[in-house]
């Protein structure tokens, strides 16, 4: 059970390393995203039961083993990327270490049998090796990025400032999940023995820190998803208002509405609510001749009050009659913003969610 929640959580890595694998190169979001992708791989790899059904594939002893730490090397170099430091010089390191890996594990020449890896006496110093870059690489990435994020959250503010924290955290959960590698350089100095694949307690110390890190390296993305959201609340409650006018004028819809997942995109999503806005405004300057009444005119008016002036207008807009004084409209929801701004945008909920009670309620619009 456990391996399988250790996939199913490095899968989801992955995924979210996938999903915007490029990106822009000035900022740490692109290094996030690769960090996850990486991370998530070495963690399926390393999974006990995936490691031992490789071998048997295989025939290589231990070859997950280094498959994963090099996967996991990868993942600390992304981390280095997001320090600002020279990414040449990162690189560079990131390739010698990977290089070392590869030599060091060949000459351990690691045996397989009962279930164990292991190395006979003349070559434990080169595993001992092996495991202190693994131990050591990461632990001195994460140490540059615990003291670089907290520096510089000291003169950060809001969003920007918690997310160089959670840096921190994760940096800082990330040296004790190297910390816990100290006992494999114990274990092959002294046995000989290597460990195969990811601990329980190892893989949720490596899922602590990729959490922390991806959420303090995706900060910018907060601002944009908590747009969405509210995007997407102002868009279903313009849904009652935009519905009564469309009934009464049915030319102001520009598009045919989109159904289905692809509305939810944030660029959909952003352009069909500023055209539902056109919209309604469009059908607000037909219903104005069938406006009645000071209160129309009013800009300090009620949501209520003007979503029960629009109510009675579509009564006499269905019977044809229009107002007593035709001159009389209906001004600008939102006094002082453009059109299809998001203060607008959210005045027009308000109206909309009021024009929404009044029916529900059963108010007849000519009573109010």
């Amino acid at each position: 059970m456990a391996d399988v929640l250790q996939c199913l959580a490095a899968l989801a890595l992955c995924a979210f390393g996938l999903y915007r694998w490029g990106g822009r190169q000035n900022t740490a979001q692109p290094h996030v995203h690769r960090f996850a992708f990486c991370l998530g791989a070495a963690l399926i790899v390393l999974t006990p039961a995936a490691a031992l059904a490789v071998e048997e594939v295989v025939g290589l002893p231990g070859l997950p083993t280094l498959a994963g730490d090099l996967l996991r090397m990868a993942a600390v170099a992304c981390i280095g990327l997001m320090t600002g430091r020279s990414a040449q010089r990162q690189l560079i390191a990131a390739g010698l270490t990977l290089v070392a890996l590869v030599l060091l594990f060949s000459a351990a020449d690691i045996q397989h049998a009962a279930g164990e890896l292991f190395v006979d006496a003349r070559h434990r110093p080169y595993l001992a090796a092996y495991n202190t870059a693994i131990t050591l690489y990461p632990a001195w990435h994460a140490a540059v990025l615990c003291r670089a994020a907290l520096h510089r959250s000291r003169r950060a503010t809001g969003a920007l400032r918690v997310g160089l924290r959670l840096l921190c955290c994760g940096a800082a959960a990330g040296l004790v999940w190297t910390a816990w590698g100290v006992d494999d350089i114990r274990l092959a100095l002294l046995t000989g023995r290597q460990t195969d694949g990811e601990d329980a307690v190892s893989s949720i110390l490596g899922m602590l820190c990729a959490g922390l890190l991806i959420a303090g390296g995706s900060t910018a993305a907060w601002v944009a998803l908590r747009h969405w959201w509210w995007s997407y609340r102002t868009y279903r409650a313009l849904g009652p208002l935009w519905s009564a006018l469309h009934h009464a004028f049915p030319e102001i819809a520009l598009l045919q509405p989109r159904r289905g997942p692809g509305e939810l995109a944030p660029g959909a999503l952003g352009l069909a609510l500023y055209r539902r806005v056109i919209e309604i405004h469009d059908g607000l300057l037909l219903l104005r001749p069938h406006l009645a009444g000071p209160e129309a005119a009013d800009p300090d008016i009620t949501a209520t009050t003007r979503a029960a002036s629009i109510l009675a207008a579509l009564d006499r807009t269905a019977l044809g009659q229009p107002a007593h004084d035709p001159d009389i409209g209906l001004p600008s929801i939102t006094p002082g913003n453009g059109i299809g701004t998001d203060a607008e945008a959210g005045q027009l909920a308000a109206v909309s969610r009021a024009l929404a009670q009044l029916t529900a309620a059963g108010r007849s619009p000519a009573s109010v």
